[in-house]
C-alpha cells in the first residue's frame, strides 16, 4: 500500500545508540554489547561507551571482563564517577558488599556537585550493607553508614514507593544496632 510507512521502514535511520538502548531494554545484551563495541571502535576515548558496554557485560555475568573495561576507564579518567557507578554495580552483583558499599560512596563523593547526580547511589549503598547484615553481619560502623545511606536516600526521594518499607526498615533497625565489636546478623524475619 503506498503511503504507508511502517516503523521498519525507519530501521536504518535510528542510531546506533538507540538499537543499543531498546537491545538492553528487551535484555538482549549480546546485540548490545556488539553495538557498543562497535561505537567504542568509532570513539576509543568515550567514557560512556565503555560504561555502557561495562554495563552489558555485567548483565551477562561477565564480572572480569566488565571490571577488566572499568580499570581501563578508570586510567582513563581516575575522576569520572560513572566508573565508581558501574564498579558499583558489577560488585553488588557479584555479592562483594564491602567493596560495592565503596563504589557507590566514591560515586557519591565524586557526583554530588553534578546536576545528573543519581540518587539511588545512596539506595545502593545502604543495601549493600544490608545484604552484608543478613548474610554476614555488620559491625556499628557498617550499621551507622547503612542507617545514614538510607536516610540520606529517604531524604533525596521522598515520593518514591519505597519510602515506607525503608521507614519501617530504618524504625527495627535502629533498635538493634550493635554495640562494641557485637555485629548484627538479621534476616528481618
Amino acid at each position: 500500500m503506498a503511503g504507508n510507512l511502517l516503523a521498519q521502514d525507519f530501521d536504518d535511520e535510528v542510531s546506533p545508540q538507540a538499537k543499543a538502548a531498546a537491545a538492553m531494554r528487551t535484555k538482549r545484551y549480546r546485540e548490545a554489547e556488539n553495538l557498543y563495541l562497535q561505537m567504542l571502535e568509532k570513539n576509543p576515548e568515550s567514557m560512556t561507551y565503555k560504561h555502557l558496554l561495562s554495563h552489558s557485560l555485567i548483565l551477562q555475568e561477565r564480572y572480569r571482563e566488565s571490571d577488566s573495561l572499568l580499570r581501563v576507564a578508570y586510567l582513563q579518567d581516575s575522576t569520572h564517577p560513572g566508573t565508581f557507578w558501574y564498579f558499583g554495580i558489577s560488585a553488588e552483583r557479584q555479592d562483594q558488599y564491602d567493596m560495592a558499599y565503596g563504589f557507590f560512596r566514591r560515586y557519591i563523593d565524586k557526583s554530588k556537585r553534578f546536576s545528573e547526580f543519581n540518587q539511588s547511589a545512596w539506595l545502593h549503598a545502604g543495601s549493600a550493607y544490608r545484604r552484608k547484615m543478613h548474610t554476614l553481619g555488620i559491625n556499628s560502623m557498617e550499621w551507622s553508614d547503612m542507617v545514614y545511606c538510607y536516610e540520606n536516600y529517604l531524604q533525596a526521594q521522598p515520593a518514591d514507593p519505597l519510602v515506607p518499607q525503608l521507614q519501617d526498615f530504618l524504625d527495627a533497625v535502629r533498635l538493634k544496632q550493635p554495640r562494641g565489636g557485637q555485629k548484627l546478623v538479621w534476616t528481618e524475619q
